[in-house]
């Protein structure tokens, strides 16, 4: 690849993230700013776009949202499901919560898809739920998060389904020296990450691959 190329990769990022944040909705934007104000960094447009297209791509119906505060990937998964959808939003930030309870509580009457939120840690409310009942588990925010999803995705999810880990180059914790594209990076979240990121490379029940959306974006198929 010429070096004029890889100067454009960053051109070329912002161009996507435009793109997407330009193609959200009225109420998606709105929810954005919401988030802001309430000093909750919101998911990047490309990210809920493109997991908003996955879930259209396997003809998902239910979808677990585990932390990162997810407010806008449900929005897009409400657009995306079946009539007969279902998006689990499980976070422990009340804030988070709170927002969430208000916002889809106002699109009761627009959307036939089901948003359940759940204010609890995924390691306490997962093993839960019911088994082979999903076709994608979303993981974001708190590292704790992503070992949780990994570590009930088998038994969740549909054959066929997908676990997807968002900020998976570990770029948005507050600890952050470069994430996973700094070997130098020892933070928990980068640390767990590239444990995860080998792990999941080396399990034969996943199909794998990383993804440059957003901050990255794992994608782990279940056989």
């Amino acid at each position: 690849m010429s070096l004029n190329v890889y100067e454009n990769i960053p051109s070329a990022w912002s161009y996507v993230e435009d793109e997407a944040a330009h193609a959200e909705t009225a109420l998606e934007k709105t929810a954005r700013q919401k988030l802001k104000e309430a000093g909750i960094r919101p998911c990047f447009a490309s990210q809920a776009a493109f997991i908003a297209h996955e879930a259209q791509a396997v003809r998902a119906q239910s979808v677990i949202l585990l932390g990162g505060a997810p407010i806008l990937e449900a929005l897009h998964l409400t657009d995306a499901l079946g009539s007969e959808g279902q998006v689990t939003i499980i976070d422990t930030d009340q804030k988070v919560t709170k927002l969430a309870t208000a916002l889809f509580k106002s699109l009761e009457e627009e959307s036939t898809v089901r948003v359940r939120i759940v204010a609890a840690l995924g390691d306490s409310y997962l093993p839960r739920l019911n088994t082979m009942d999903y076709d994608i588990i979303v993981a974001g925010g708190d590292p704790t998060n992503y070992r949780c999803a990994y570590d009930n995705a088998e038994r969740l999810l549909r054959r066929g389904g997908e676990l997807i880990l968002s900020d998976a180059l570990g770029f948005l914790n507050a600890d952050s020296t470069g994430g996973l594209t700094n070997p130098a990076d020892r933070s928990r979240k980068a640390t767990l990450l590239r444990a995860l990121s080998k792990e999941l490379a080396d399990d034969d029940r996943f199909s794998t691959t990383l993804t440059g959306i957003g901050t990255g974006l794992s994608l782990s198929v279940l056989r």
